[in-house]
């Protein structure tokens, strides 16, 4: 409204309903993380900018269009995790405490790209990151971890998509054959897959653009794995058979930064338009040396909050509340001492803080959805009683404190 402050584009403002939600989807993943053995690390919002440039690629589209740059510094706003959680491993020397490590981080990344329906420059990832194995099983388990954590949280409606990319040599050698069979089509394809034939040519295959994706239907689909590869690939799909997990492989699917190596894999569902991906992840087993590590293989992945919460529609949930407190004009005293011991005892408890009648404070009760309702008038002061109000079954008795706590603790 024209007058009033709005807010940025491309960031959400979050209702307590919307709040309560949010909540509830990071108690659940951080309950699976414990239970498959993950350690919770918290980093900071603010990196080197040439942290993501040297991993995620300089010539990637988060890198060249879509960071948001501290003026005259050379720092960003994370505009993903991965990179920042191989810095942290880095700087604090972690595989000289063990082998393998095993974290996951929840909070908020920034991308300066243009705001649509799942897109948006302010948004909160869940990840989880495994350094220093290469085992084909671990790339399984990872993904069993993100399909648990979103069907844990009601999301069951997807398609896991999964490819290998290979090895850094093999990638290379599919780089060269992109080129030789795209060269001749060059001015068929979209303006910014023009560009990346020349910087980034595996980005084609995961364009979106019709004209980009006809081109891509027609191309030679040959695996360029080497004989390692290729046993690491099909072993992972053994391990997800095993675990009874379905899949689609999708050989065009290849990420969108440079540091994947081997699988890559898509969590997608229909009901987000086009962009369909609620979670996504894969192998960066060059990152850690790269970064100026050791020789370290690692695999990780992120689910989008704000993705998953699409996907679980709008349904409203209020705020917890067990007893609210309804009293008369002359027992403000009294209520606002009950409503002490209440919370004293860690009940969730409320009163009106507004000069209503008993009968408004009983429908702000029921608004706010109260298990039950403690009314204090002049009848229960003077006889010491208190009446207390079942609000579900709508029935009424008069108890003493004792027996009023043991039935709101039911």
């Amino acid at each position: 409204m024209k007058g009033y402050y709005q807010h940025v584009k491309g960031t959400t403002d979050f209702f307590s309903s919307q709040t309560i939600v949010f909540q509830e989807i990071i108690e659940k993943a951080k309950k699976i993380f414990r239970t498959f053995g993950y350690e919770e690390i918290m980093l900071p919002l603010l990196e080197e900018t040439s942290v993501f440039v040297k991993s995620v690629g300089e010539f990637t589209d988060i890198v060249e269009r879509q960071m948001f740059k501290i003026e005259g510094k050379d720092i960003v706003l994370r505009p993903e995790g991965t990179a920042q959680v191989v810095r942290f491993f880095i700087e604090h020397t972690l595989w000289k405490e063990k082998e393998f490590h095993k974290f996951f981080y929840i909070g908020p990344m920034f991308r300066g790209e243009r705001p649509q329906k799942g897109r948006l420059r302010q948004f909160h990832h869940i990840g989880g990151e495994c350094l220093g194995s290469n085992l084909p099983y671990l790339d399984a388990e990872v993904i069993k971890v993100a399909l648990l954590i979103l069907e844990e949280c009601g999301i069951k409606d997807v398609e896991l998509k999964i490819n290998s990319l290979g090895c850094q040599k093999d990638k290379e050698r599919w780089k060269n054959e992109l080129i030789k069979q795209l060269q001749n089509r060059k001015k068929e394809l979209c303006p910014l897959c023009r560009k990346r034939l020349e910087r980034n040519p595996l980005r084609i295959l995961d364009c979106k653009e019709k004209s980009c994706r006809r081109i891509v239907e027609t191309l030679k689909k040959d695996i360029y794995l080497c004989s390692s590869c290729q046993e690491h690939f099909e072993r992972v799909l053994y391990y997800l058979d095993k675990l009874k997990i379905s899949y689609d492989y999708s050989p065009t699917l290849v990420r969108g930064l440079d540091y994947y190596t081997n699988t890559v894999f898509e969590i997608v569902s229909h009901k987000l338009g086009s962009q369909d991906a609620c979670g996504a992840g894969g192998r960066y087993n060059s990152l850690v040396k790269s970064m100026g590590g050791p020789d370290i293989p690692a695999i990780g992945f992120a689910l989008g909050i704000e993705r998953m919460m699409l996907l679980l529609g709008k349904e409203k949930k209020k705020p917890s509340l067990k007893v609210f407190v309804a009293y008369r004009e002359n027992c403000l005293d009294k209520a606002i001492e009950v409503l002490n011991s209440l919370r004293e005892r860690d009940i969730p408890s409320q009163m009106s803080y507004l000069e209503k009648s008993l009968k408004a404070q009983l429908r702000l009760a029921q608004k706010l959805g109260a298990e039950f309702a403690i009314i204090i008038g002049e009848e229960e002061l003077k006889e010491g009683f208190f009446t207390l109000r079942d609000m579900r079954k709508s029935q009424q008795e008069k108890v003493d404190w004792s027996q009023l706590l043991e039935k709101i603790k039911c």
